[in-house]
């Protein structure tokens, strides 16, 4: 090997494993083998379909075409999934009805996020993952493969991070716009014989469009993968972000103005009136810290035509810190425990760690028939810190799970897949304030099938059926803990699916999801602030309806449009009604036009209103947007975009009281080099 190859491959790999292992000071205060290739529906390997269920693909190229910048824009536009935000300005993403925190995220095979949807109550932030490192996004709804779990009710998002190819090259984007916002990514990749690499640094940072809404997300990925073998390859994959923003304070639906320093909250106190709640309403609120990191060492084996394993094991690490800050009562704000002895800025703190290993292997036993198996054992150690107070709540979450899966080609048109998945659970709660304590065990077991069968060479349809489950989360539990509630039972789900793809020909299809999920025991929140716990609600009913078209109308232009119709209603003590929070509604198109060295991609998004999650509360009002992206690459290596959002400056809320960003503007340049 050269001398600048290796320097370039020892870099590679320290960056990568650094990415991990530097946020570890600040913390103590499934196979990436790709031996298939997705379309919308199948994804087969050895000639057994292994995924019969709905799936969507998007590829890097479609990333780039569609302007996208993160993980939650690539996420936006796809029938089904509805993207909702945070507080923290993150997007937390609602598959099919399910709860924001009942979704997997996969990044390379590994767990992301796997301590927001076990540890904590808080969903996964989807925003924090740029769309320069992704090389593809699969995303699986419905009752899906039990390899990935039967411990979330929304679905799957597998991300698939760029590879290194030929020799070392970096990929620089550098962009700014609207509300002092700028945008950078810098990428090195490449490979030497068995050995590829990739690295890659990202940094956005905006002043935001309302008052106290700045912030700044810093994300470091990496790869580095080593062919050991003819057929065998060993991968180190790392990430690390970090968040900083502030939080504006409530939109005032009256005056329209916004109030950035209070905490009032609205309710409907008539019918022709809002009254405000302005209890320590004097406040100051900062994110600061906000940070996860994972890294992971995969071992992936075909030793012959007939088996294929791989060996995973992962550390993960999340540190979210919230600031308020108060002003005294000489400043004009109180807020109790306060005083001139005490500290103005008040930290909440909630920090967890852990580690995870996990086997898959499978085996081909004929031509027609492929048996799949494997284990998972994760254990996750957390604790909530808050100064000025006596509260430190602490705990612990460890998992054990084991699955097997079949999978049957009875002949060249029908195929069939049948998995059972048994999980183990321990939870221990400490809320040490109070000195309450409690250790849960639990299990459950869940079954899974699919069926897909080609009714003629364009047309097929498939049918899903599975139980999945939700464990309360310890955070969660620990509130009820110290308010001496009982702990809620396992939220149950049974999901249902029928579908049907018809091919319009070699350059468009049509695809149509009919989807009910029945929940039982549902795992609802009650009350408000410190006063907040769990229980359980007798049912839950999502029904709805995904309707996709894709097509290629000549080698310069291409579209898409889907649909998705949504209703959901909870059955508690014999009284049903409507839930909250979701659209019914959801309308996706665009467009792409290639013309020389001209490119230009046009958006839309359709939104029905939708009721909010307090009856206090008025409807939230449907909306239409448009998005423009526009391209010029003068050489292969350059290329010049401008990005217009909410073209035509829709006034809109995307939750509740909070007015969307209007029309905002992002210029940019990107090269390889």
């Amino acid at each position: 090997m050269k001398k600048k190859s290796a320097y370039r491959l020892a870099l590679a790999a320290a960056v990568t494993a650094g990415l991990g292992f530097a946020f570890l000071p600040q913390a103590q205060a499934a196979s990436t083998v790709e031996p298939y290739e997705t379309g919308d529906v199948v994804v087969e390997a050895d000639g057994v379909d292994k995924y019969l269920v709905t799936t969507n693909t998007i590829t890097a190229e479609e990333i780039k075409d569609r302007g996208y910048r993160d993980l939650s824009e690539i996420l936006s536009q796809v029938p089904g999934l509805y993207m909702t935000p945070a507080d923290k300005n993150s997007k937390m993403l609602r598959i099919r009805g399910a709860d924001v925190n009942q979704t997997k995220v996969y990044i390379d095979g590994v767990p992301a996020f796997t301590l927001n949807n076990i540890a904590s109550n808080a969903a996964p932030d989807l925003s924090t993952i740029p769309a320069d490192s992704i090389a593809k996004v699969e995303i699986i709804k419905g009752p899906g493969p039990v390899r990935y779990g039967t411990d979330y009710k929304g679905g799957v998002i597998l991300v698939t991070t760029k590879q290194g190819e030929g020799s070392g090259k970096v990929h620089l984007r550098l962009g700014g716009g609207s509300h002092h916002t700028y945008d950078m990514h810098i990428g090195y990749s490449g490979s030497d014989r068995n050995v590829s690499y990739a690295v890659n640094a990202s940094r956005r940072h905006t002043g935001g469009y309302l008052e106290h809404s700045e912030y700044t997300k810093t994300y470091f990925d990496g790869k580095i993968k080593v062919k050991t073998a003819e057929k065998s390859t060993l991968t180190l994959t790392g990430y690390y972000s970090n968040m900083d923003r502030e939080l504006e304070g409530s939109y005032d639906p009256v005056t329209g103005e916004l109030d950035p320093y209070s905490g009032i909250s609205w309710s409907i106190a008539d019918a022709s009136a809002l009254t405000p709640h302005t209890s320590n309403v004097t406040r100051d609120w900062h994110y600061k810290g906000f940070k996860q990191a994972n890294i992971a060492l995969q071992y992936e084996s075909r030793p012959n035509d007939k088996w294929q394993y791989d060996v995973q094991y992962y550390h993960m690490i999340d540190e979210n810190n919230l600031w308020v800050h108060n002003l005294l009562e000489g400043q004009g704000g109180h807020l109790t425990g306060y005083s001139a002895k005490n500290p103005e800025w008040y930290r909440s703190g909630w920090f967890s760690k852990g580690n995870g290993v996990e086997a898959n292997a499978s085996v081909a036993l004929g031509a027609k028939h492929q048996l799949g198996f494997g284990a998972k054992y994760v254990k996750l150690d957390w604790n909530n810190d808050e100064n000025n107070t006596p509260k430190d709540d602490r705990g612990y979450d460890k998992r054990y799970s084991f699955y097997l899966e079949e999978a049957w080609s009875f002949d060249t048109r029908t195929r069939m897949t049948l998995g059972v998945r048994h999980e183990n659970l321990s939870q221990d709660y400490k809320a040490l304030d109070n000195h309450n304590a409690n250790e849960t065990k639990d299990h459950i077991t869940d079954p899974v099938l699919n069926i897909t069968h080609d009714l003629t060479a364009n047309d097929t349809v498939r049918f899903s059926a599975g139980r999945t489950h939700f464990f309360i989360q310890p955070k969660s539990a620990a509130s009820n803990i110290r308010m001496k509630k009982p702990i809620p039972k396992p939220e149950r789900t049974r999901n249902y699916e029928l579908g049907w793809k018809h091919k319009l020909g070699a350059r468009s299809d049509v695809d149509i999801a009919i989807f009910r999920t029945d929940v039982t025991d549902r795992i609802a929140s009650v009350g408000r602030r410190n006063n907040r716990y769990y229980i359980n609600l007798d049912k839950t009913r999502i029904r709805g309806v995904e309707l996709g078209y894709k097509q290629t109308f000549s080698p310069h232009w291409q579209g898409f449009a889907n649909y998705t119709w949504l209703h959901a209603e909870d059955t508690d003590n014999g009284v049903e009604k409507d839930a909250t929070g979701l659209p019914s509604g959801m309308f996706n198109l665009g467009a792409t036009y290639r013309m020389g060295k001209w490119q230009s991609t046009l958006l839309g998004r359709a939104v029905r209103g939708w009721k909010n999650n307090d009856s206090d509360y008025p409807n939230s009002a449907g909306y239409f947007t448009m998005d423009l992206d526009l391209r010029y690459r003068p050489q292969t290596d350059l290329e010049c975009f401008v990005r217009v959002n909410n073209l035509f400056n829709t006034e809109y809320q995307d939750k509740l009281y909070h007015p969307a960003q209007g029309a905002n503007v992002m210029l940019g340049v990107e090269m390889d080099f």
